[in-house]
């Protein structure tokens, strides 16, 4: 995965769990998308999917799993997800 599908793809994670996180969290991500802060932004999201128990399905948990891997963070927040199908 190279830097744009990187970015592509992680800029895209906020609103497609906008439902699923709390407000003040959901902002701090924007934020780091505008900042192409990449990397962060999915490990936040994941850590913080994993801490409320929001339901994810195998493809979402794959898809940050991606890209944790993509941008060099730990993909330890992701085997934490709880994951439905």
């Amino acid at each position: 995965m190279d830097e744009y599908e990187i970015a592509r793809r992680a800029s895209a994670l906020p609103d497609r769990f906008a439902t699923r996180l709390p407000a003040d969290t959901l902002e701090g991500l924007k934020e780091m998308e505008g900042g192409g802060e990449y990397g962060e932004l999915t490990i936040e999201l994941a850590a913080t999917l994993a801490t409320t128990g929001a339901l994810v399905t195998t493809a979402e948990q794959g898809e940050l799993r991606a890209l944790l891997e993509a941008t060099g963070m730990p993909t330890r927040p992701v085997d934490e997800l709880t994951v439905r199908d």
